[in-house]
């Protein structure tokens, strides 16, 4: 009796945090937009009309959408050419570096896009490695002298970072998918004829294509809604919407402004969320025409033209990838010039960084329980409800929120209670980790026989009986794999600290930011490679329990 009454009780709370959660969002988005409605400051000074105020806000929204739609094409152009070529590489060849470069692929998922920021500037600023040893090649070495490289703080340097940043979620996917393609028609191809080329042109890339499209708009996505890397390199003729969310709401003031620009970045996310939705769900409707793990056999590069595919491939990812990571690992030990731990023993010794890791873990662990736990109750109740998968809208839902940034969110909370609060972060951050902790909770709920589910409700006593006895330890470890996703995202995640600005609170991530903000590069360095491997340790930890 005791356990039903349990069992009963954590099942209301669970829910209970699932509503809660969805509140918080739905709250926070509408609180955002929420200024849509006041009358403009503009208008009443000047005497004109409604209409008057909404085209001038609607004109400011058109150069900045325009913008950001550009960034995160070209950027996605990037990640898509040079993702796709990595992975013919990793998926068909064996060569030295190749469990090396795949256990890389997590970088976008697991290290803040503000380390990347600070490792381009290490390596490509103004007084970077790269400039200094140009300089010191061409005999300029001199003070006052321009550095050849000046790409970095321009629409094309931001492309650059965010594209070669994201290239290893294209080549993780699409090298997994590819190893596993029949080899049938491929194989028929060959036999009547069909060059190499022709067989990749008709039949492998038509058997890639979901994977393909289904990853471009996820890098879409992610560089749509960046906001570090822009805020960090934005040159001054142009900036995006998420920027200037953050603008109008800590420079200028203009609730309203930032208002249109929530609701135009939102809608035009929007767009891009249900067309990612209809790939990935197409491309789940053709997963059967895949088999097994494709095993390499020792092919190593066979020809010259390989060779210099291969070259032509991997040296912009050395450049542009591995260059930069590791000029923030490499600075972290520099100290005037010289091997040190000055950086790290400076960085310990600071009673904020103590603090500010404290506030890191218990806030991000909270936040992935609770993202978690409404992931578990959507997802059993969609499994419940629509077991054969027909009822296309439940599982929509929770891509709804890829569709709105944490910007946005940040934006509504400061506008609906008007301070934050660790709580406040707390909240923000589960609301918009639970999709993510679904996609791979839910994924296990799928694999579960129904005849299980079947058995285990004729010979339960209701229906949590079930769920505790029989769903929940056969999703264990997704369970755990999600828990450590979710502490990852909300550990790297340094936009809604900065947003939200509550008082005497940092996070680690926050801390490191401002540090790199007063030039303290080397303490920044030091500070960011504990949260990369705080961050890097937990996706691991959720990717091996996947």
């Amino acid at each position: 009796m005791f356990f039903k009454v349990s069992r009963r009780i954590i099942a209301a709370g669970s829910i209970l945090i699932f509503i809660s959660l969805c509140s918080v969002f739905v709250l926070s988005l509408g609180a955002a937009l929420t200024p849509l409605a006041a009358q403009s400051p503009k208008n009443s000074a000047s005497g004109g009309g409604a209409g008057t105020g909404t085209f001038f806000y609607l004109a400011a929204v058109v150069k900045p959408a325009l913008y950001t739609i550009n960034i995160a094409l070209f950027s996605t152009l990037i990640a898509l050419m040079s993702g796709t070529a990595a992975a013919f590489f990793t998926a068909n060849r064996s060569f030295f570096g190749r469990r090396f470069l795949l256990v890389f692929s997590a970088v976008p998922l697991s290290v803040p896009p503000l380390l990347i920021a600070l490792g381009f500037v290490l390596a490509f600023g103004m007084g970077g490695t790269v400039n200094r040893f140009l300089l010191f090649l061409t005999g300029r070495a001199d003070a006052g002298v321009k550095p050849p490289l000046g790409f970095l703080y321009s629409f094309w340097g931001i492309v650059i970072v965010q594209g070669f940043y994201n290239f290893p979620l294209v080549m993780r996917l699409c090298s997994d998918v590819w190893q596993r393609l029949p080899r049938d028609e491929a194989d028929a191809a060959r036999l009547l004829g069909a060059s190499e080329w022709k067989v990749f042109r008709t039949v492998t890339l038509c058997q890639l294509a979901p994977t393909i499209a289904s990853s471009a708009m996820l890098v879409f996505l992610y560089c749509f809604f960046s906001f570090i890397i822009v805020l960090l390199f934005g040159s001054a003729g142009g900036t995006t919407l998420e920027v200037a969310v953050y603008r109008s709401l800590r420079a200028s003031l203009d609730f309203k402004q930032g208002a249109f620009f929530a609701l135009a970045e939102t809608l035009i996310a929007l767009c891009f969320v249900l067309l990612y939705a209809r790939l990935e769900f197409s491309g789940r409707r053709s997963a059967g025409i895949t088999g097994k793990r494709t095993r390499l056999d020792g092919r190593k590069l066979r020809n010259p033209q390989e060779i210099v595919f291969f070259a032509a491939v991997f040296i912009p990812v050395i450049l542009f990838f591995f260059v930069p990571l590791f000029s923030v690992s490499a600075n972290a030990f520099v100290y005037k010039k010289s091997l040190s731990f000055t950086a790290f023993g400076t960085v310990l010794s600071r009673p904020a960084f103590w603090i500010s890791l404290k506030n890191t873990v218990y806030t991000s662990a909270l936040s992935a329980a609770f993202a978690v736990t409404g992931a578990c109750v959507y997802a059993v109740f969609v499994r419940a409800v629509d077991p054969f998968k027909t009822k296309t809208w439940l599982r929509l839902i929770p891509l709804f929120p890829m569709a709105v940034s944490s910007i946005v969110i940040g934006f509504g909370m400061i506008l609906f209670l008007r301070r934050g609060s660790p709580l406040t972060l707390i909240a923000a951050q589960s609301a918009l980790g639970w999709p993510l902790a679904f996609r791979y909770i839910s994924s296990a709920t799928d694999r579960i026989p129904q005849s299980t589910l079947n058995a285990a409700r004729l010979l339960s006593a209701d229906f949590t009986d079930s769920v505790f006895r029989i769903q929940l330890p056969l999703l264990r470890r997704s369970i755990l794999s999600a828990f450590g996703f979710c502490f990852a995202a909300a550990s790297a995640d340094a936009s809604l600290p900065l947003v939200l600005s509550i008082p005497r609170f940092e996070t680690l991530a926050l801390f490191t930011y401002r540090l790199a903000g007063s030039y303290r590069f080397n303490e920044a360095c030091a500070a960011g490679s504990i949260l990369a491997l705080l961050t890097i340790f937990f996706f691991i930890l959720g990717d091996r329990l996947k």
